[in-house]
């Protein structure tokens, strides 16, 4: 069988340490896809002015020029990653579909860290701008661990997100 192009499904909860993760892997020649980057421009900047119908559109957007990006790198044989939370089963599924779609090979690494680390992480974001500095209060990220599920029963490389990534023994086992 061919070798198809390797997509890393980067997932895991906002502060768990998914952009630092990607941002090493694309050190390491594999490009970052990021839906906070893609977001930034309009739908950060101007959260507090957008309606929610708005948001979602520009969401919608921004996870379209993602998917299209992933079918190129696909088309060109050339792996990389999406810097996503991928918070839900359903979602996760449906994109590794899409990936296997194009031809690629879906690879979900999930950035497990707890919620103390979760909660300093965040805490220190505090007054700082740009797409990898989201500020998330200690209410929303209590919700989202608890909305969160976690990826056990669907063959995720599990990541410890509270240790220094060593991406060329990670890459040697996945």
């Amino acid at each position: 069988m061919e070798n198809r192009t390797k997509i890393y499904m980067v997932c895991g909860i906002s502060g768990s340490g998914k952009s630092c993760f990607a941002k090493k892997l694309a050190l390491k020649g594999i490009p970052r896809l990021s839906i906070d980057e893609e977001l930034w421009p309009d739908y950060y900047v101007l959260a507090d002015i957008l309606s929610d119908e708005h948001k979602e559109a520009l969401y919608g957007e921004a996870i379209k020029r993602i998917r299209a990006r992933v079918a190129n790198f696909c088309a060109e044989k050339r792996p990389c990653s999406v810097d996503m939370p991928f918070c839900k089963r359903a979602q996760r599924e449906e994109f590794r579909r899409y990936i296997e779609s194009c031809g690629g090979e879906p690879v979900l690494l999930w950035i497990k860290t707890d919620l103390p680390v979760l909660k300093r992480r965040l805490a220190e974001r505090a007054g700082k701008n740009g797409p990898d500095n989201l500020p998330v209060s200690e209410e929303e990220i209590e919700t989202y661990w608890r909305g969160f599920e976690r990826p056990t029963e669907e063959n995720a490389v599990i990541i410890n997100g509270e240790a220094d990534f060593d991406i060329e023994k990670i890459l040697k086992t996945i």
